[in-house]
């Protein structure tokens, strides 16, 4: 295991902080570190009458509009559940009565330490939307078969939707069995 020799902040912004810091490896080698840290985002998959709900919204680091599950990250001090429940109702007008947990994935470990928290929501109301004022977001419900296509053939490009698409997938699968 590396151990930190010493933290050095070198950005401290409003979603993520960056650091260089020094580190001795298990060689003994000294080198240093560059990672990313975030306080991870809930992402939840919303099914309703076999339908999955997906949204389109413009992601600027790729400058296009990316096809993804509802998400959001998480405030200080909030946990992941909370965190799904607000992303829900915020950016699809959905409040959901339970939520069910996929899982959690390392989006991006070679130089982040985000976690997202995966959520299943099959139950809900509709609400309306609370959009931050730089989002702009549609939605709309695609068959499983859609959203696997999409993923096929490169139109759904984001990790964790495909991470959550695939895990429901294969829920399904067993259940059948």
């Amino acid at each position: 295991m590396e151990k930190q020799i010493k933290e050095n902040l070198i950005y401290n912004g409003k979603i993520i902080k960056l650091y260089c810091d020094d580190v001795k490896c298990q060689n003994g080698n000294l080198t240093k570190r560059e990672y990313v840290h975030h306080n991870g985002g809930a992402a939840i998959l919303a099914v309703k009458a076999d339908k999955i709900l997906l949204i389109k919204q413009f992601r600027y680091p790729y400058h296009k509009d990316i096809y993804e599950i509802p998400a959001g990250k998480i405030e200080l001090g909030e946990d992941p559940y909370t965190t799904a429940l607000r992303e829900l109702e915020e950016e699809c007008a959905y409040k959901a009565s339970s939520l069910k947990e996929l899982g959690k994935i390392y989006p991006t470990c070679g130089y982040s330490d985000e976690i997202i928290y995966l959520y299943l929501a099959t139950d809900f109301i509709e609400t309306k939307t609370n959009f931050d004022q730089d989002e702009d977001i549609t939605s709309n419900w695609y068959t499983l078969d859609e959203a696997l296509n999409m993923i096929d053939n490169g139109t759904i490009l984001d990790a964790k939707t495909i991470v959550a698409i695939l895990k429901y997938y294969v829920m399904k699968k067993t259940k059948l069995k």
